[in-house]
């Protein structure tokens, strides 16, 4: 009876190891996974971050040629307005000569 109790005291300490292995082997794999969690929410965060700034890059962009516009128009106008005040002093210093 005592070889009995052993032999079954043998396959549980044989089933204690395997499960040992199986928990030392399954907490590898969830540290892996959290690292490589970590390591793709920091890609994540590094791309939010290239894509928030190329966002604002191309909202400065934008702002920037839309001023630019404004003030190429507004200069046409200034020299569309000078040259109506150079034709009417032209002329009505013409007027003044007669």
């Amino acid at each position: 009876m005592s070889d009995q109790i052993m032999m079954e005291l043998a396959k549980m300490q044989t089933k204690i190891r395997a499960y040992e292995q199986d928990n030392k082997k399954y907490a590898e794999q969830l540290r892996n996974r959290d690292d490589e969690i970590i390591e793709l929410r920091t890609k994540i965060n590094s791309l939010e971050l290239t894509d928030k700034k190329i966002a604002q890059n191309k909202s400065y962009l934008e702002l920037k040629a839309n001023k630019d516009k404004e003030q190429i128009i507004e200069n046409q106008k200034l020299k569309e307005g000078n040259k109506n005040d150079n034709k009417t002093k032209s002329s009505s210093g013409r007027k003044s000569d007669k």
